[in-house]
């Protein structure tokens, strides 16, 4: 059994499960893990040097689902609609929320959401699986706050210039 398969055997079903997750159909969760299995076997050097293959197959997951998400719409408007989650608000209304609003955002600032409001992660954990301090996750969730609401806390207008109206 090669290295690959010992990855897939162990830890395919997690990779599955944050596609389904984040993605919400199980179609496209099952393509996205045979494309993340096919970019192991196509490029096994991935693996040199990672430390938790757990953790590094979560993150390459999100991100490969994250874009799947903005290439289903491109990078449109966020919905005007789009309200921020009232405290009792249902997790599947809020997972919904943010779902819509991943698809326009921001690499960066979309793994930085998803880490924090759909997976409940804090500031340290999402530093450590992202390689950075503490203090860039809060800055990269204030620039997510700013992007996407105007003072009063509701949600504004489009993040990038192109998308403004004439």
């Amino acid at each position: 059994m090669t290295m690959i398969d010992r990855v897939y055997r162990d830890h395919g079903h997690v990779v599955l499960r944050r596609a389904r997750e984040l993605l919400r159909s199980e179609a496209e969760a099952t393509d996205a893990v045979q494309d993340i299995f096919l970019g192991l076997v196509q490029r096994p050097e991935q693996l040199a040097g990672i430390v938790s293959i757990t953790a590094w197959l979560y993150r390459v997951t999100t991100h490969h689902c994250l874009k799947r998400l903005r290439d289903r719409r491109g990078r449109t408007r966020i919905l005007g609609t789009l309200q921020p989650p009232s405290p009792v608000a249902s997790r599947a209304e809020m997972l919904a929320q943010v779902r819509s609003l991943l698809e326009h955002l921001p690499e960066p600032l979309g793994e930085v959401a998803v880490y924090h409001y759909v997976d409940g992660m804090t500031y340290d954990e999402i530093a450590e699986l992202l390689g950075c301090s503490r203090r860039q996750v809060g800055y990269l969730l204030a620039r997510l706050h700013a992007a996407t609401s105007d003072d009063d806390g509701s949600v504004v207008g489009p993040l990038w210039p192109e998308e403004q109206r004439s």
